[in-house]
């Protein structure tokens, strides 16, 4: 694929999204979005609530990911934490993917940015998908899920790669 103009990195965004909603049987947009210098796509994706994120100002060659892994529980917030920073400390080599919190301290977030010239809906579906396992690895183990036992805390940072 050759270098996209910057006057269509906007043009490139709404394709992208388009053959996701193809790919995930979702009817094709019947009007274009308002101009401006953000637009995201806001879905729920295998149980998880989902944004996908373009900045025309920020960093237009790029789109963002962003999935809500879920509440943290009551009492949890400092192991939520301290495995959060863990998972940060190896993922930053690997992909540059990153975990954090919401505003208010109370949700568990995943963001990955992605080059939005090699992206296709096909990839940005995988890539959702893979985002979609590791939530449910993580709200399987005790950080996220009161039920989980010690032994099901295991979150390796290579297989989140």
């Amino acid at each position: 694929m050759s270098m996209i103009d910057p006057d269509n990195y906007r043009f490139r965004f709404l394709k992208v999204v388009d053959e996701l909603r193809v790919a995930l049987g979702y009817p094709l947009r019947t009007e274009d979005p308002e101009p401006g210098e953000y637009l995201a796509m806001e879905m729920m994706y295998g149980g998880f609530d989902f944004a996908v994120v373009h900045s025309l100002a920020k960093s237009p060659d790029r789109i963002l990911i962003e999935c809500i892994f879920g509440e943290i529980p009551e009492g949890k917030p400092e192991a939520v934490m301290g495995r959060l920073l863990e998972m940060n400390a190896a993922l930053a080599e690997v992909d540059g993917s990153v975990f954090c919190l919401n505003e208010q301290g109370t949700k568990l977030l995943y963001t990955v940015a992605l080059d939005l010239q090699a992206l296709e809906g096909s990839d940005l579906l995988k890539r959702m998908t893979e985002i979609v396992w590791h939530g449910r690895r993580w709200s399987e183990t005790r950080y996220l899920n009161d039920r989980a036992s010690d032994r099901s805390e295991l979150l390796n940072p290579v297989q989140l790669a």
